[in-house]
């Protein structure tokens, strides 16, 4: 089914490849080529400035206020992150010289080699902790939480597309490269009391979380069965108008648009004020959004493919259908040939440790789990391609302005890569990602590596087994209850049976026995009960005997989970206990009352009412050449450029924020220097990484700390401590702040409830 083009997509799809920021590669550049190079920056530790300067609220000072208002409760917080990275877009187009083009026509076409490289660098680094301490005579917690991220995404993209001088496409390749490589960490120190601090919960939770996946090479080359004229189709749009372009294989046996057929002797189908056709027959009707009636036929043909427009009123006496068109400018190539190879690198790894295991009756380390896994895949592909693109196109032009020099471009909503390139990476990462018919994807490596700990940790489990003469199915609902269902056939009804199960668990050790006896019978179906004191993996070997001629005829094995049941501990009990017994809830209530407090003096003051985001369109040479995000507030009612190049249209934004846009020279030189940045190291300045406060505010924290509460191995505590005066706030995210400020919401709504 079609979707029709919109400026929702449009502005989705020019943030993901802008303001997510995927930075190009960038060739080095010839003073005889003509280079259209644009992109961004963006350093996220301005990230807490932007938010104020967009918003108007101090964030700093909001968090402070929250751990106050914990304080003025009785309850202690610091709240401590830092967060530190880049991250970078450059686009790159030009022209490399001609070649000649094998056409599928038999043909050799002297083509334009149209030459688009796109880079991305991402890098972030981020350390945060929450140190909370609360106790009175019933219950209490000293808890340091804390956490960390640290990931790289860089993207290598190098297209070329095959134009001859009539601005025909014949085909276009490209080689892309991808890496991807995220790890995250999380720590919980410290303990639970109850009684007054006489009975003591110690907790040293640790997990840790790695993906990466990367694209080590990938290549494809797309030819047309008939050369494309979309770019004679773009330089003949005109602003206000639209544009659609599908791509896909020549074989392609699918019906591109489904309609539905009506007989108009039954049936009517008129134009709602609601922009659709209702098709009514007197009973029931159907909805679409454009209908075409032909009296000859006395047929009305309907589809939802079009989607939504006012004009469609009309199309009762269009043709489309009839004709095998579309009632939308837009046009369709065929693909001859899509081919590629792709080698790529995969893995993952997870650690959880400390689980309190052994307070809820389990063995030591019953809930310390590991698993990792990696894999590495190469082929190639001759598969189907798809893709849809569109374009917007505003009225009205503007100058801006690049190395000094001024270029008239128009505003669009559409990709800011040329749309061959769009769906020429969408496609040929797709094929990288799913890989060879039997390669691991990283779901698999997940699942795989986490389904014994996931039977471990959810419980029991059921399986099902067969053989020649009997099959066996073993349901497990507790330790004392393991039900097996047994069904026997083929039996020789003249001959006495004997079935026998034994279940042993996961050290071979027997747990339960059961057998009977079958007599003068050709089938038959038992259900028996079996039991056990151990748990994790049991197996039931069940075995068919012939008695009458003393020979065993069957064997069946099954394998599941049997989960320990928990018993929490009478520390569990106790610190439960205690709790529900403290008055942890009037200190909450409190808390959210200071909090509410607190916050009501502060008011959102957003420098900007209404904002757009635009690609800028080169009409003279079909091409973006820049993107635009632009505000404008209700008491200027002018407009700006918020991240964008100079314009004639538009002033420098008043409120700005941290985005460096590239133009330009200034885009190829940041190419350039950002080109062999590939780690983590490279794409953050870890020196401006300040996260010392936050190592010195977690190890004071833990210094008194025992052992098993995450504090120092030997039992003594280093004296050096973080200085609270010194300033315990380097960063306080959007991010945390406003879920600091949503929680504090959540606790404040208990004492309205309450009331």
């Amino acid at each position: 089914m079609r979707n029709r083009f919109s400026r929702m997509n449009a502005v989705l799809l020019t943030v993901l490849l802008c303001a997510s920021v995927l930075p190009q590669g960038v060739a080095a550049e010839d003073a005889t080529t003509e280079h259209f190079a644009f992109g961004m920056e963006y350093d996220w530790t301005n990230m807490d400035t932007d938010f104020e300067s967009m918003t108007g609220l101090p964030l700093d000072e909001i968090l402070a206020d929250v751990m106050q208002s914990a304080d003025d409760a009785g309850m202690e917080m610091l709240i401590l992150e830092e967060i530190t990275g880049t991250s970078s877009m450059i686009v790159d187009q030009y022209e490399d010289g001609t070649m000649m083009f094998d056409a599928t026509d038999g043909s050799s076409v002297e083509v334009t080699k149209h030459i688009t490289e796109l880079t991305v660098r991402h890098g972030s680094l981020t350390d945060m902790a929450i140190i909370t301490e609360w106790s009175d005579a019933r219950a209490g917690w000293d808890l340091t939480i804390s956490a960390g991220s640290e990931g790289i995404f860089n993207v290598d993209a190098y297209y070329i597309e095959y134009r001859d001088i009539d601005g025909l496409i014949y085909g276009h390749d490209i080689d892309m490269s991808l890496n991807s490589d995220t790890k995250v960490t999380f720590d919980l120190e410290g303990h639970f009391e109850a009684d007054d601090g006489d009975k003591v919960m110690p907790l040293d939770i640790h997990m840790e979380m790695g993906v990466a996946y990367g694209v080590t090479e990938a290549e494809s080359s797309v030819i047309y069965s008939e050369p494309s004229t979309i770019y004679q189709e773009l330089s003949n749009l005109e602003g206000g108008e639209e544009l659609w372009w599908s791509i896909g294989d020549l074989d392609d046996d699918d019906d591109y648009i489904s309609w539905n057929e009506y007989d108009a002797s039954e049936w009517t189908c008129e134009w709602t004020e609601g922009n659709r056709y209702m098709c009514d027959n007197g009973d029931w009707g159907d909805m679409y959004d454009y209908c075409e009636y032909y009296s000859q036929f006395e047929t009305y043909y309907c589809t939802e493919d079009f989607g939504h427009k006012s004009d469609y009123e009309n199309s009762l006496g269009w043709t489309h259908y009839y004709d095998g068109t579309s009632p939308e400018d837009g046009s369709s190539d065929e693909v001859e040939s899509h081919t590629g190879s792709f080698s790529t690198s995969t893995g993952f790894n997870f650690e959880l440790t400390g689980l309190p295991a052994e307070e809820m009756g389990f063995p030591q380390g019953k809930w310390d789990v590991s698993a990792s896994d990696s894999t590495t895949d190469a082929g190639g592909f001759n598969e189907d391609y798809d893709c849809e693109m569109g374009i917007e196109l505003f009225e009205g032009t503007q100058m801006i302005t690049t190395d000094g020099d001024q270029i008239e471009v128009m505003q669009a909503y559409t990709s800011p890569l040329p749309w061959g390139m769009t769906c020429h990476v969408a496609n040929l990462f797709y094929y990288a990602f799913m890989g060879t018919e039997d390669a691991a994807t990283l779901e698999d490596m997940i699942v795989d590596s986490t389904e014994e700990i996931a039977e471990s940790l959810e419980g029991n489990g059921d399986d099902y087994e067969s053989s020649d003469m009997m099959s066996m199915e073993m349901r497990v609902y507790s330790q004392e209850e393991i039900e097996l269902q047994l069904e026997v056939w083929d039996l020789d009804y003249n001959n006495n049976y004997e079935v026998n199960m034994v279940l042993v668990d996961s050290d071979g050790i027997t747990q339960d026995t059961g057998s009977y006896v079958i007599s003068n019978s050709g089938y038959d179906w038992d259900s028996t009960e079996m039991s056990t004191s151990s748990w994790g993996e049991h197996c039931v070997t069940t075995q068919l005997k012939d008695i009458t001629n003393n020979q065993i005829v069957d064997t069946v094995e099954t394998c599941t989970e049997v989960a320990q049941e928990a018993e929490p501990s009478q520390l569990v009990e106790d610190i439960v206990e205690g709790f529900s017994e403290s008055t942890l809830e009037n200190v909450l209530e409190n808390f959210g009352e200071n909090l509410e407090y607190r916050l009501d003096g502060y008011e959102a003051d957003f420098p900007y009412d209404d904002g757009d985001m635009f690609v800028l369109w080169d009409n003279t040479n079909n091409m973006v050449v820049g993107f635009q995000m632009v505000v404008t507030s209700d008491d200027s009612n002018l407009w700006y450029t918020l991240v964008g190049p100079e314009s004639d249209s538009y002033g420098d934004a008043p409120s700005p924020v941290s985005i460096t846009y590239f133009s330009g020279q200034q885009a190829i030189v940041q190419e350039a220097d950002i080109a062999d940045d590939s780690t983590l190291e490279d794409l953050v300045d870890l020196s401006q990484h300040n996260d010392q406060i936050i190592e010195e505010a977690i190890e004071e924290s833990l210094q008194d700390n025992s052992p098993e509460a995450g504090g120092p191995a030997d039992g003594s505590g280093d004296e050096t401590a973080a200085d609270e005066d010194s300033g315990l706030l380097p960063f306080m995210s959007p991010v945390l702040t406003m879920t600091m400020i949503a929680a504090a919401g959540i606790v404040a709504s208990l004492r309205s409830r309450k009331e």
